[in-house]
């Protein structure tokens, strides 16, 4: 095969399944509380969100995944799946929470059978390792999925705004940072631009690269959240973002928490504001960074699918249409 078209081949074919938007949540409706990556080490946090989700007007159901260990894993990948495609299945199920990150979606995105997730189109969300779930969910079956928080995370006031905005309402909306997080948020390029929300957390979408999982990234806008890499590393995600062509065919990206991400001898190094820099103070696309998404208190639910604007001036991403039905 000849190296031009090898490099041809390479990159992903535009899916033609057409976009699937869930359901709005309604009161009464049942949340499957599931775990398809870590093992859920403090129990306790499976009553507190089934407590959170009583009170919040919602009925949850269990999975056996919540309570199981193998490895750093929640259960066997066999269950994990399992589980999950059973949620879909279940007619009673409105939407599927998953409950933590770590590791593991990975493992069995290629055991799910994207045809039944078609034809039971339903709410899925969660961040961090479950950005693989998501976002191949969206690229094999069409369907909107939820960036925000899983049953692990901190339930504030902000946040429950922002799922309440995503999930419940689903009317166009503008996500801004609350007032206490706009320390972090600097305009790198200046500018709007719209496209659908792809993206999650940095290594994640980087394991995705060259799989049948990897996003069409033609006219989106990419969101990208980090923690507990150190410059250098998060440095080198984005070269290899940026030498698969992504970059050249975005048109736009936020970045939100980058966390604990920076370098142990920082004299010695690169600063993650430089590396911010270099990567993305003159590209031909608007760019900011700091938005309220990734592994902080308040988050963001960005729609995965869903067209928004992003204002890098003012900081806001707003949907352009509905995200629930």
């Amino acid at each position: 095969m000849a190296a031009g078209s090898f490099l041809l081949s390479s990159f992903q074919v535009p899916s033609t399944n057409q976009k699937l938007i869930p359901k709005a949540l309604m009161p009464n409706d049942t949340i499957a509380l599931t775990a398809p990556s870590g093992s859920i080490w403090n129990k306790s946090h499976i009553s507190k969100i089934e407590k959170l989700m009583a009170d919040w007007g919602f009925k949850t159901v269990i999975g056996q995944s919540c309570y199981e260990q193998d490895g750093f894993l929640a259960g066997s990948d066999q269950l994990r799946a399992a589980e999950l495609m059973h949620y879909f299945e279940d007619k009673s199920v409105k939407a599927i929470l998953t409950m933590r990150g770590g590791w593991g979606c990975g493992r069995i995105l290629d055991t799910l059978d994207y045809d039944i997730i078609r034809s039971n189109p339903k709410i899925v969300m969660g961040f961090s390792d479950i950005t693989s779930l998501v976002n191949a969910i969206y690229v094999k079956t069409g369907l909107v999925t939820y960036h925000g928080p899983c049953g692990y995370s901190s339930w504030g006031d902000f946040t429950k705004k922002m799922v309440t905005k995503s999930l419940i309402s689903g009317a166009p909306f503008s996500m801004k940072n609350p007032a206490a997080e706009t320390q972090s948020l600097k305009t790198l390029t200046a500018g709007k631009a719209s496209g659908e929300l792809v993206g999650g957390n940095l290594t994640v979408i980087q394991s995705m690269i060259g799989t049948e999982y990897e996003p069409n990234w033609n006219d989106k806008i990419l969101f990208l959240e980090e923690i507990g890499e150190e410059a250098y590393r998060v440095d080198r995600m984005l070269w290899q973002l940026k030498q698969r062509g992504v970059f050249q065919k975005v048109n736009g990206v936020v970045l939100g928490s980058f966390r604990d991400c920076e370098a142990e001898e920082a004299e010695k190094s690169f600063s993650l504001q430089e590396i911010f820099d270099q990567h993305f103070a003159q590209v031909g696309f608007p760019v900011y960074q700091g938005a309220t998404f990734g592994h902080l208190a308040p988050k963001f639910t960005l729609p995965i699918g869903i067209n928004a604007e992003i204002d890098a001036d003012n900081f806001t991403i707003r949907t352009l249409e509905k995200s629930v039905s």
